[in-house]
């Protein structure tokens, strides 16, 4: 982790424990006291940026927890992906980031091939996208996820390291 995103994870932390993690804001009825959570994701050595990052409850709550990651790999955790912090308890760790191969679909000029140009629409409206897992796709598994978090009172941080860069064909979505 860089000085920089230790500086940026702090001040964040800092920042959400002093306003008692946001308690000011309106929260759900019988949403329990949230505690600071952050979670850095690394993969080939460096931050990794656009992965989301969820917190499944392994004690049967439905206070999960989720964010993306920024340019340094840190991910600020929200309950329900919207509250600031995360309920205590367990959790178990998921992190995916996927990539969508583009449309192959050419779509001529209207006004030259005013046929075409529909035809090409509604190809590109059927085309079924192929998607690609850039992380080990056991990081998305509840079942085989091999990180877990116990989101005590206080400020909450853990490193993950998802380790080499893949491109996994997912299928088609």
């Amino acid at each position: 982790m860089t000085k920089h995103s230790i500086a940026v994870l702090s001040l964040l932390c800092a920042t959400m424990s002093f306003s008692g993690c946001g308690r000011s804001q309106s929260f759900p009825p019988g949403m329990p006291k949230s505690y600071p959570a952050a979670i850095t994701i690394i993969q080939d050595g460096q931050g990794l940026d656009g992965a989301s990052v969820t917190l499944m409850p392994l004690d049967g709550s439905t206070w999960y927890a989720s964010a993306n990651t920024d340019a340094h790999g840190a991910a600020v955790l929200m309950t329900q992906g919207q509250y600031p912090g995360v309920v205590p308890g367990r959790y178990k760790i998921l992190v995916t980031k996927r990539d969508t191969a583009p449309s192959t679909v050419v779509i001529p000029d209207p006004d030259i091939d005013p046929a075409g140009y529909s035809k090409a629409l509604e190809q590109a409206n059927k085309e079924v996208l192929e998607s690609f897992d850039l992380i080990d796709p056991k990081y998305a598994s509840v079942d085989a996820a091999p990180e877990e978090i116990e989101i005590i009172a206080g400020k909450n941080e853990k490193t993950i390291d998802v380790g080499k860069a893949v491109r996994i064909k997912t299928g088609r979505r």
